[in-house]
């Protein structure tokens, strides 16, 4: 309201509704002051999901508020991923995005939003190798013998994976690239399918989270033969990574970052990091994650996670198109 064009108003009445403002401010500016929905693009059970209500239930207390986990499968990830690209910029909607948020925008030309402008980067959740694993009856003993056992045989070993374009496919293509081998893919819809015909014998090995693979290599159901991170699992002690094994510059990860609709106040987006950045560093959930083979987020501001994000878009969808990747 303009004094100007409002004589009546005194100069001592717009001051005290001024002040009256200013004290109201602290208040409606608290963040958060309602629940908090991490929407999960995931079904209920797998891996991010689990490592996503270990995360919401660590940060409730740290926000004073529930954060609580919703899971929208609806269209595949774009699904969940569309509801927080149009939810208001106020930092009570957040998602879990993975590696398929950075191999989308590559192998789907048409989604329904951007995968950088219309998000902003809020934490890092969590990294998880995976292993390669194979059917005991592939004749190698370690990494090493099975990339022989490759190159003799081209064309003769099919992988499987959760599906086009999932983090295990990604492993598989840039294990065909990187390391020069002919090999056959086979899309399931999801992980566990593939886990079925690996055990059964009609695959002959596929990559695979460290914290599954570890339960049925112990079983005696698969072998594991490799690490797809540059550093070595604690999951599988003496498991060379397939860097050591001569695959030079192997390096395949699912990662969990939560990120909040573009535009939401920086001051929301700081709160809700340094929430899970502290959250991460106490010592439960990194037992929690250790149970479970993951490792704890970096503790990477904001602008850290969106460079990181534009070079894994970069990565990966360099990675689609020399391989050839469509979707199914």
């Amino acid at each position: 309201m303009n004094n100007k064009h409002n004589p009546g108003i005194s100069r001592r009445s717009l001051m005290a509704g001024m002040g009256g403002v200013a004290l109201a401010a602290p208040a409606s500016a608290a963040f958060p002051d309602r629940p908090v929905r991490l929407v999960v693009p995931y079904a209920a059970g797998g891996g991010t999901d689990v490592v996503s209500r270990l995360v919401a239930q660590a940060i409730t207390a740290r926000l004073g508020q529930p954060v609580v986990v919703e899971n929208r499968t609806g269209g595949g990830v774009v699904g969940g991923s569309e509801v927080v690209a149009r939810a208001a910029p106020d930092g009570y909607t957040l998602l879990v995005a993975t590696t398929s948020h950075t191999v989308n925008p590559t192998l789907l030309p048409s989604l329904p939003y951007d995968t950088e402008r219309d998000f902003a980067p809020v934490a890092m959740f969590s990294e998880v190798p995976m292993a390669l694993i194979v059917h005991p009856a592939v004749p190698a003993a370690d990494a090493r013998a099975f990339l022989a056992l490759l190159r003799a045989r081209p064309g003769a070993f099919t992988y499987g994976s959760a599906g086009v374009g999932s983090t295990p496919h990604l492993a598989g293509e840039l294990l065909r690239l990187l390391a020069g081998v002919d090999i056959l893919h086979v899309a399931y819809r999801g992980n566990g399918q593939a886990l079925q015909d690996l055990v059964a014998g009609q695959i002959q090995f596929m990559f695979d989270p460290v914290s599954t693979a570890s339960a049925l290599a112990r079983s005696g159901s698969v072998r594991a033969l490799a690490i797809s991170t540059r550093a070595p699992s604690p999951v599988f002690p003496g498991v060379l990574t397939l860097e050591e094994a001569g695959v030079a510059g192997f390096d395949c990860r699912t990662w969990n970052a939560a990120l909040a609709p573009a535009r939401t106040p920086p001051e929301a987006v700081a709160r809700l990091n340094e929430a899970v950045i502290a959250a991460l560093a106490e010592p439960a959930l990194r037992a929690r994650f250790a149970e479970l083979g993951a490792n704890p987020g970096a503790p990477m501001p904001p602008a850290a996670i969106g460079a990181f994000i534009t070079r894994e878009i970069e990565r990966w969808g360099d990675v689609v198109r020399r391989s050839g990747m469509r979707p199914a």
